[in-house]
């Protein structure tokens, strides 16, 4: 997992590929999750969705950028994007349940 490999010019690791998908997909998760969780008035879940967000957001803001075109335009969105979805989705099952 730790072996360098090169994905569109860019070299990496396969774990460091996966903990950097891991993260945008949770970043655009929680980011969501709020919109939905402030529509339906739950004030705990918005709370506990905005702690967890700036968390995110110093993680996003404080690691290495992306240098490659790959990392920027492709990796970066469909990550955050997936989480976004998967959040809104997860938020209004959440928010039926409660």
């Amino acid at each position: 997992m730790k072996r360098k490999i090169i994905v569109f010019k860019a070299e990496t690791s396969l774990h460091e590929l996966l903990m950097e998908l891991i993260i945008n997909f949770s970043y655009g998760f929680v980011a969501n999750s709020i919109t939905v969780f402030m529509q339906k008035e739950l004030d705990l879940p918005v709370l506990i969705n905005f702690l967890i967000y700036y968390a995110f957001v110093s993680i996003i803001i404080n690691r290495d950028k992306y240098e490659t075109a790959f990392g920027k335009f492709v990796y970066m969105p469909v990550g955050c994007t997936l989480g976004a979805f998967t959040g809104y989705k997860l938020a209004l099952l959440i928010s039926n349940i409660i």
